[in-house]
């Protein structure tokens, strides 16, 4: 009895956030996402019509979007934002924040004093949802590595987005776009659309992270943009 409590209980936390993100969705049903990575992007206006005619747009941590009269390069829309406690504060980020969703990662971090910088970057009327470890987080560790030792394999916010995305959102057309470790899983730090960059933290496999991608990319669930 204790296990399908459990299980009906996650479920309905899995529920709960989908029904959240789908709250903030350009149209309903949610039929196209596009997910957006922090890798630096050239212009490309095809990229942009796609992101931006898009039902419900991810973005992550040190996000960035096209200013007005700026290059087409990452496109203008953001309905969901998945944003680590590191994660420092771009001019974007609490752009128009009343119109997406804000998920910090595991339970307990959306506490906005370990949010960089300090708190009063953070409106004061702005509320979090944290992504719930049982139903999310640990279903995504398990698809990356079912043999993973606790606490040693963190996802990045931006396979927690992609995952997100595609595990809640099944019958949608997907895609993806700036996702530097598709194409360099040695690398040892970021660099960002938004500028300056950090290092890659050792509990980050991005090997495992970009097999996980590539399997979607080869069944046909996700398409990367250029």
């Amino acid at each position: 009895m204790l296990a399908a409590e459990v299980a009906s209980s996650q479920q309905a936390q899995w529920d709960l956030v989908r029904d959240y993100l789908a709250s903030y969705a350009e149209n309903r049903p949610v039929r196209k996402v596009t997910v957006v990575g922090n890798a630096p992007l050239g212009p490309n206006p095809d990229r942009v019509a796609r992101i931006d005619s898009s039902d419900l747009v991810f973005r992550m941590n040190s996000m960035a979007l096209d200013d007005p009269g700026a290059p087409p390069c990452v496109g203008t829309k953001c309905h969901v934002l998945v944003v680590s406690r590191y994660a420092p504060v771009t001019p974007w980020m609490f752009q128009d924040y009343r119109q997406r969703a804000y998920l910090i990662p595991q339970a307990g971090y959306g506490l906005r004093y370990i949010l960089l910088p300090q708190p009063y970057f953070w409106p004061s009327d702005l509320g979090t949802m944290p992504v719930p470890n049982a139903p999310v987080i640990t279903r995504l560790l398990d698809q990356l590595d079912p043999d993973h030792e606790p606490n040693q394999l963190i996802p990045t916010s931006g396979t927690i987005s992609c995952f997100l995305a595609h595990e809640m959102f099944p019958e949608a057309e997907m895609y993806a776009t700036g996702f530097s470790f598709l194409d360099g899983v040695q690398q040892d730090s970021w660099r960002y659309q938004s500028g300056g960059g950090s290092p890659v933290i050792p509990a980050h496999q991005l090997g495992l992270e970009a097999r996980l991608l590539r399997s979607w990319i080869d069944d046909g669930t996700m398409r990367m943009l250029p």
